[in-house]
């Protein structure tokens, strides 16, 4: 089993998500159309973020490694969020399954990966 967790300040975050440069660099044409129709966009999108960093870090490879951020993708299709892995990220996944986990305060989205 391996798990992973992240913590964004969603005011530093939503700093960063108000450039279009970045959202197209971190974020599939999916997950930036379906947190824009969110109630509260950039809480979703630092959500996505923090997913994505927990997943590489569930993955073994940190950030930077061969998997791009946009190899991880949030879904919002079920009752909660999960995560949907292309490419080289998918390969890594294998035949295990994942989990996704998300929680929101006032200052900061967590995100909490497991993979078994």
């Amino acid at each position: 089993m391996h798990n992973g967790i992240d913590i964004v300040c969603l005011f530093r975050f939503k700093e960063a998500a108000g450039k279009a440069a970045f959202l197209k660099r971190v974020f599939t044409d999916t997950e930036i159309g379906d947190s824009m129709a969110a109630r509260s966009p950039f809480k979703r999108l630092a959500g996505g973020f923090a997913a994505k960093e927990a997943c590489l870090k569930a993955l073994g490879t940190g950030f930077g490694g061969e998997i791009g951020l946009k190899d991880i993708e949030v879904t919002y299709g079920g009752a909660s969020p999960a995560l949907k892995l292309h490419r080289e990220a998918k390969r890594l996944l294998g035949d295990r399954r994942v989990f996704l986990s998300l929680a929101y305060s006032k200052e900061l989205a967590v995100a909490a990966v497991l993979m078994e």
